[in-house]
């Protein structure tokens, strides 16, 4: 199981990629990153509702109530999607600009370095997994590796 969840983020990681081109390419063509963004999250948007409406219906999962979203959720749970807005706006704005390899080298270096401490420390309800040698070693390797990336 942890080989095809290995993999499926794989694949994961390389969509992004094409993500970004082709939100790059909406930003080429209308000049305009901001419409290039909103066209990405509108039709983003359209699928996510097509695919909660199709598993609600499903009986797959169930539609959370108000009162429940009211009750248990927090102020900063609902920050994804801003944080997702600068994501893909970095998508389209750097690449260009630095190349896509040092862009996504960088992305990822910053991505386990930050998710190396989630893990360290618990944080946002997640198990503890303590930085040991092992994870210490491949975080330095990767960002020796992104500071390479940079460097060519």
């Amino acid at each position: 199981m942890n080989i095809i969840c290995a993999l499926l983020a794989f694949f994961i990681g390389m969509a992004m990629n094409v993500q970004s081109g082709v939100n790059g390419q909406i930003r080429a063509i209308t000049e305009n990153p901001v419409f290039a963004s909103t066209v990405n999250f509108s039709v983003g948007m359209i699928a996510l509702l097509i695919i909660l409406f199709i598993t609600c219906e499903a009986g797959i999962y169930k539609m959370p109530s108000r009162q429940l979203l009211v009750r248990e959720t927090k102020w900063w749970m609902y920050t994804g999607g801003p944080l997702g807005i600068i994501y893909v706006m970095a998508g389209i704005l750097l690449p260009p600009l630095i190349g896509y390899g040092a862009f996504f080298s960088t992305l990822v270096t910053g991505q386990l370095v930050f998710s190396a401490a989630i893990d360290h420390n618990g944080w946002m309800g997640n198990a503890v997994t303590k930085i040991d040698k092992r994870r210490a070693l491949g975080i330095l390797l990767l960002i020796a590796g992104a500071v390479i990336v940079q460097s060519f």
